[in-house]
C-alpha cells in the first residue's frame, strides 16, 4: 500500500466550478483516498513525511496523491470527482460554497499556519506603494490571491486599483518578479532567503500581518467521506503519524524538505521555513480542524468583500473523522 503519486492533473478534470459535484461522484475502492495536492518545497519535510515513512501503509489505508501544477486546479478537480479531497486554502473554498458549487467539508489541515510572503521589484518596500501596481497571483479566488487581498486591505489598499496577471506556480510568480514582468508576486515565504541576493524586496509577510490566517485545509467531498469512512480516518491518522515524527526528528524532515527541493540541509532555504514552521508551530499535528482559525479567515473575506456574509460553519466542517483518527493514533 506504498502512496502513488501523479504529477499533473489531466486537462479534462479540469470543470468549471458551477457544475456542482455529480460529476464523478463514484467512491471508488473503499481502501483508497485519493487526494490532490499542490507541489511542496521547503515544506516537504513535514508534509511528505507521512509518505516517506510509510504511514499509511501501516495504517491500512492506499493513498494516491494527484500534485496540482497550481492552487486553481484544486477546487475544480474535487468538483469533478478526480479526487476524494484536496489540500487547499479555506477561503477558496468558502468563496465556492457561497455561490453553491460544492457539496464538501473542512476535515482537517496539513498547514494551519501560513509562511506566505508580497516580493516586490526594487524601489518598492511598502504594502501602500503598490496602489496601481500590477501583481502575480494565480486565480482569482486562489489562495496567493485571497491572502493578497486581506493583507493589502490591512494597509489600506484596494486590490481592485491593481492589475491581477495569472502568474503560474509559486516559484513562477516569484520568478517573475525577479525577470521584471510584474511589480509584485504573492507567493511562500520559500523565497525569502534568496530575495536580497535577487534584487528583490520582501514587502511584508504574513506571519506578520495576518498571523492567524490559514494555509491548508483538507477539503473532501461529503459523498466519499459517507462513502469511505475507514479510509479517511486511516488517511488522517497516518498524516498526524507524519507530523508527529517531522516535529520529533528536526534532522530528517531537514533531509527530506533538502532532497525535494534539490539542495542541501544545511541551505538557508531550507533550515529558514524549517524554522519557521516549528517556531511559529505552523503545522498542527494533530492535523485539527481550527475553527478559531476558520471563523478569523470568514471574518477577513468578508470585510475584505470577497464573502457577502460569514460562511455556516457548522454546514461546512465536519470534525468526525479527524476525532475518529486521533483516537487511532491515542488509544
Amino acid at each position: 500500500m506504498k502512496p502513488r503519486r501523479r504529477l499533473v492533473l489531466p486537462v479534462v478534470v479540469l470543470a468549471v466550478l458551477g457544475t456542482g459535484c455529480g460529476v464523478g461522484s463514484g467512491s471508488g475502492d473503499r481502501d483508497t483516498w485519493k487526494i490532490g495536492t499542490l507541489q511542496c518545497s521547503t515544506d516537504c519535510g513535514f508534509l511528505r513525511m507521512a509518505e516517506e515513512q510509510g504511514f499509511f501503509k501501516r495504517r491500512g489505508v492506499d493513498v494516491e496523491f494527484v500534485t496540482l501544477q497550481s492552487a486553481s486546479q484544486a477546487l475544480p478537480a474535487l468538483a469533478s470527482g478526480e479526487v476524494d479531497a484536496v489540500e487547499q486554502n479555506a477561503g477558496a473554498f468558502f468563496i465556492a460554497s457561497e455561490r453553491g458549487d460544492l457539496d464538501a467539508s473542512v476535515i482537517g489541515s496539513t498547514m494551519i499556519g501560513l509562511p506566505w510572503a508580497i516580493y516586490a521589484k526594487k524601489g518598492i518596500t511598502d504594502l501602500r506603494q503598490l496602489q496601481h501596481k500590477s501583481m502575480a497571483i494565480s486565480s482569482p479566488t486562489g489562495l496567493p490571491a485571497t491572502i493578497a487581498n486581506v493583507m493589502l486591505a490591512r494597509s489600506g489598499v484596494s486590490g481592485k486599483a491593481m492589475q491581477r496577471l495569472n502568474g503560474g506556480g509559486n516559484a513562477d510568480r516569484y520568478r517573475a518578479v525577479v525577470a521584471g514582468t510584474t511589480d509584485s508576486a504573492s507567493s511562500p515565504a520559500d523565497y525569502v532567503p534568496r530575495a536580497e541576493k535577487d534584487g528583490v524586496n520582501v514587502v511584508a509577510l504574513a506571519s506578520d500581518i495576518v498571523p492567524q490566517y490559514p494555509r491548508y485545509s483538507i477539503i473532501a467531498r461529503n459523498d466519499r467521506v459517507a462513502a469511505k469512512p475507514q479510509a479517511v480516518r486511516r488517511y488522517l491518522a497516518g498524516l498526524m503519524d507524519g507530523f508527529r515524527y517531522a516535529y520529533a526528528h528536526p534532522a530528517e524532515t531537514k533531509r527530506l524538505a533538502a532532497k525535494e527541493a534539490g539542495t542541501t540541509s544545511g541551505d538557508s532555504y531550507i533550515t529558514y521555513m524549517h524554522d519557521l514552521i516549528v517556531g511559529k508551530r505552523l503545522v498542527d499535528p494533530d492535523a485539527g480542524v481550527n475553527r478559531q482559525r476558520l471563523e478569523y479567515l470568514s471574518g477577513l473575506l468578508v470585510k475584505s468583500g470577497q464573502l457577502h456574509r460569514p460562511p455556516d460553519l457548522g454546514k461546512l466542517v465536519d470534525e468526525r473523522p479527524q476525532r475518529d483518527a486521533l483516537a487511532m493514533t491515542n488509544p
